[in-house]
């Protein structure tokens, strides 16, 4: 029996989801099989490498998938459908039911697509894989969205492993596929929302969380994100971020973590404990990059222009007992005591000084008794 198991370590690869996309075949390096997508009838560009779809409401859709297998055996491909979400790191995600639906979601896309659940190639062999999507019988405006997961279904008695080092590794190839639905080629405007700010850890490390929502049936695109963290009775306590990369979902939210810890490699430093005290956040996200955009900052030293832009403000407070509690398990923080030795000298110069004031107090003492004695003879 293994001593140690390293199970399903994933190089999960999501391809062909990007919009705007126009390559039309998904491939992976070191996968054993390809996804091709298949145009289909009611797509509304022939050349994007991912479902586009205009129907009417209550219409379905039959959408097809070529599925190669390039390996010299048989293979298993589970196949699952994930509603869009924004990941914590703020990129769009289609892993199935990773996340709870934000609270703004009416309709998931995921309710009206079905698809079956595995497939077997064998070795060199082709198939087409055909998923049934149906358009909800509610108008709106807008779009909803998700993704197709293709994944081979690796068992572990059939892992590369170990027995001198008692670790199993598997490597789980993932394709993804999207699905973009709407009634109409009415363009929706993303919104957002700050929700809650509060001290938070990721993986281990004191973080600022903010959450945000897109609460609108849009993409937000092309997310330049600038936030400042500052103490309101210690100016010299302040976090930054910035990250003009991210993206979020429609109808979705994350919780936008600020770093208050190191979060790369400590090279011999540490990280100063998280404070109680009031905060304020003020944090400016910049959306969708347009050269025609009325709103412009500096990307790289470049100007850039967005169509959209808000900004927020809010205070919170960290409570002595969260910052306690937090900094006990950031493990980036120097946790041994540290010698207080203007402490432990005022401690000694007390005790010194009470021992000179007792051993005062009783020479006295003794000559009282002297004297009373000598009087007494």
């Amino acid at each position: 029996m293994n001593k140690k198991r390293l199970t399903y370590l994933i190089a999960s690869l999501t391809v062909l989801f990007c919009i705007g996309a126009t390559t039309k075949i998904s491939y992976a390096d070191g996968a054993n099989f390809s996804v091709t997508p298949i145009a289909a009838s009611h797509q509304t560009d022939k050349n994007l490498g991912y479902f586009n779809l205009l129907l009417n409401p209550g219409e379905s859709e039959k959408l097809n998938f070529q599925i190669v297998n390039s390996s010299s055996s048989t293979i298993k491909i589970n196949t699952t459908f994930g509603t869009a979400f924004t990941t914590s790191t703020g990129n769009v995600g289609y892993t199935p039911n990773l996340v709870k639906p934000d609270a703004s979601m009416k309709i998931n896309l995921k309710d009206y697509v079905k698809l079956p659940k595995t497939l077997t190639l064998p070795a060199h062999a082709s198939a087409e894989v055909t998923a049934t999507v149906t358009m909800p019988t509610k108008n709106f405006t807008g779009v909803i969205a998700g993704g197709f997961n293709f994944e081979e279904n690796t068992s572990d008695t059939t892992a590369p492993s170990s027995k001198k080092t008692g670790v199993t590794i598997t490597n789980n190839y993932r394709y993804v596929i999207g699905l973009v639905m709407q009634e109409s080629m009415t363009k929706v405007a993303p919104s957002l929302n700050l929700g809650s700010v509060k001290a938070d850890q990721v993986n281990e490390r004191n973080v600022i969380s903010a959450q945000l929502t897109n609460p609108a049936m849009a993409y937000l695109m092309q997310m330049n994100t600038i936030a400042e963290v500052t103490s309101l009775k210690d100016k010299s306590i302040k976090y930054d971020f910035s990250n003009s990369a991210m993206e979020m979902a429609p109808n979705s939210n994350f919780n936008l973590a600020i770093p208050v810890s190191i979060q790369g490699v400590l090279n011999g430093k540490t990280s100063q404990p998280l404070k109680p005290g009031k905060y304020h956040l003020h944090m400016i996200v910049y959306g969708n990059k347009d050269n025609s955009g009325q709103y412009q900052t500096l990307v790289n030293g470049q100007v850039t222009k967005y169509d959209y832009k808000w900004t927020f403000d809010k205070d919170f407070t960290i409570t002595g007992n969260q910052a306690t509690t937090l900094n006990a398990k950031d493990p980036t923080i120097n946790h041994k005591t540290t010698i207080n030795w203007l402490l432990i000298i005022g401690i000694v110069i007390i005790i010194l000084f009470l021992f000179i004031i007792i051993l005062l107090l009783f020479k006295r003492r003794n000559k009282e008794e002297d004297d009373k004695k000598e009087q007494e003879n």
